[in-house]
């Protein structure tokens, strides 16, 4: 039977049949006297425990719980993007994984444990789990959470193909997830907003329905869902590293960066948001993984790229375009940066645009 998106409320809120057997488990251990509590564990049917892949502490060892690579959750799944209700009652459990896991808080509070720390998701925030985190989640009550666990090739092919690649915003995101630091997560507080999660309900829907041509669907849904994450909730970000600091949030400051690329400098940016240059360029450095300098550089040469490619100008008016008042400095930094000078550059890619199967020389 397909589900409705009418009825999708009613269809999540439903106890199924795992989730009643998590229920009844932990009742027993609040309400039992310590005896009856393993009289009771001694009744249950490790057959129906093992076939159903039901997690019960007590009775089986959890070291296959607590790893699982992307081989494990794939080999059986047609496609790279898998959803599911996270089941309520089931005994908290820290673990971690090969693979990006996004969980969306569909109704209620709900807690959970990232690299040992405690939080709590409100109804609509969306958690991005990067690999290899230690996280934990324990509802116990009706709250309603999705967890969708998606291959890292198919995140890093739908998400990142979003941002251009030396976007500041880019680069925070890209240290966030893949940083080996504690709490590395992020979190988007999107307030229920109604339009995201008609997305997650979208791909939920389709992902039950095992539809033709289903996979690509996914696929598509999710770009549009991380569009539309991004572009209605890139200033309602946090993180460990991207809590407010001062008066504005990290995004704000890369934002501005963006923004006045071509003119700005250390100090003049620091003393925007109230920061010495020191404690200013230490929260760049911390949020994103680079300098102040270096995001900087990266935006005009990406710049660069743009007008030698997209347009007839020549070298003098391009350093003025990007914020360089020496054609001479230009040339030497783009050099460094690319291996080729910038007419290089530009004949590199029109003989490209010419014959489309010969890559440009430093990206062979």
């Amino acid at each position: 039977m397909k589900i409705t998106k009418e009825a999708f409320p009613d269809y999540l809120s439903a106890y199924e049949e795992d989730e009643l057997f998590y229920y009844k488990l932990y009742r027993h251990q609040q309400e039992d006297s310590p005896e009856d509590f393993q009289a009771y564990l001694r009744s249950l049917d490790m057959e129906y425990i093992h076939q159903r892949l039901l997690y019960v502490p007590q009775l089986i060892d959890d070291k296959n719980y607590r790893y699982m690579t992307e081989s494990n959750l794939f080999s059986n799944m047609p496609g790279n993007i898998l959803l599911a209700k996270h089941f309520r009652y089931t005994p908290e459990f820290q673990h971690e994984h090969e693979f990006f896991e996004v969980l969306y808080a569909y109704k209620g509070k709900i807690p959970t444990t990232i690299q040992g720390i405690h939080h709590f998701l409100n109804p609509g925030d969306v958690c991005i789990i990067p690999p290899n985190t230690k996280h934990s989640i324990g509802i116990f009550d009706d709250s309603l959470l999705i967890n969708l666990m998606i291959r890292t090739s198919t995140f890093q092919s739908t998400f990142f193909d979003l941002l251009t690649e030396n976007n500041p915003l880019s680069q925070f995101f890209s240290h966030v997830l893949y940083r080996k630091t504690e709490g590395n997560y992020l979190l988007f507080q999107t307030g229920e907003d109604e339009p995201v999660r008609s997305l997650i309900e979208d791909l939920y829907i389709e992902y039950r329905g095992h539809e033709k041509y289903s996979n690509a669907f996914l696929n598509t849904v999710l770009m549009l869902f991380w569009a539309t994450l991004l572009r209605r909730h890139e200033h309602h970000i946090l993180s460990f590293v991207t809590k407010e600091h001062g008066s504005a949030p990290i995004t704000d400051m890369l934002d501005y960066i963006a923004l006045h690329y071509r003119e700005i400098s250390l100090t003049e940016a620091a003393g925007r948001f109230g920061f010495s240059a020191p404690h200013f360029s230490s929260l760049i450095k911390e949020s994103t993984g680079r300098t102040f300098g270096q995001i900087v550089k990266d935006i005009k040469m990406g710049q660069a790229c743009r007008a030698l490619t997209e347009t007839s100008l020549n070298l003098h008016a391009i350093c003025q375009v990007i914020g360089y008042e020496h054609p001479e400095h230009f040339m030497r930094t783009f050099k460094k940066y690319y291996g080729m000078t910038p007419s290089e550059y530009r004949k590199a890619h029109q003989e490209r645009a010419a014959n489309p199967q010969n890559p440009l020389p430093f990206l062979q």
